[in-house]
């Protein structure tokens, strides 16, 4: 086999390359602020491209095995909720300790229904909080960032609204308005970095629709690594 020849001048090379990115020998880089400025959309402002991006949202998710919808209010949000806890026979569920949730009195609609809900944390005690969270057939929790373009909900973890809450119950419910839908990842970045600055939460976790494996064997399995029915809520402003 042929072998090339090594032509040229190494030291020229590598200065034609620091020439183009102007940055002399030794030197640093310009720092990049908005390294992501340009690739993504914009997010929307209107209220009528935010209905757009509900569209979207329920489209996705719908098309990735979940069930998604909008309500126009708490009333008709009642009645969704009611017939999710009737078609998955819910007695048992656990919800984030949110605001949001608060304002929508959860607990009546679930008392109706002859089921219960209870608030995060459980329990003071780790093993009675995590032993009592296994046993909840649903998990309640507010979006507060939506993206449309993949239908995702994006979670910041905290005390009061943990991972266990999202991923433990088979079924989850996920709770938000049209104001909370972005359009696209760079719009999701704006937004942590705008709320958390440099203070990242330890954990964030991106659902998209129901979890979903191939790892054994190349089966596709359905709800290994979170819930296996997954239902969103979209209050329309």
């Amino acid at each position: 086999m042929a072998q090339g020849t090594l032509t040229g001048d190494r030291q020229a090379f590598f200065s034609a390359i620091r020439n183009n990115i102007k940055t002399p020998p030794g030197g640093k880089a310009k720092r990049v602020e908005n390294p992501m400025e340009g690739l993504f959309t914009q997010r929307e402002t209107t209220v009528e491209e935010r209905q757009v991006l509900r569209d979207r949202f329920i489209q996705e998710w719908n098309t990735l095995g979940g069930q998604a919808f909008s309500v126009k209010d708490r009333q008709e949000l009642v009645g969704k909720l009611g017939e999710i806890i009737r078609e998955r026979k819910i007695k048992q569920a656990m919800r984030w300790d949110h605001p949001e949730l608060e304002k929508l009195q959860l607990e009546d609609v679930f008392l109706q229904e002859q089921a219960s809900l209870s608030k995060w944390p459980l329990d003071k005690d780790y093993q009675t909080w995590i032993d009592q969270a296994e046993a909840m057939e649903a998990g309640i929790i507010w979006g507060d960032i939506a993206m449309a373009e993949s239908g995702t909900l994006v979670l910041p973890a905290s005390t009061a609204q943990p991972t266990t809450v999202c991923i433990l119950p088979i079924t989850l419910i996920a709770i938000f308005t049209t104001a909370q839908l972005v359009d696209g990842f760079y719009s999701v970045m704006k937004l942590l970095k705008k709320r958390y600055g440099t203070s990242l939460p330890t954990t964030t976790t991106f659902i998209t629709g129901p979890s979903r494996t191939s790892d054994i064997e190349m089966d596709l399995t359905i709800g290994v690594h979170g819930s296996k029915y997954v239902y969103a809520c979209i209050l329309d402003e």
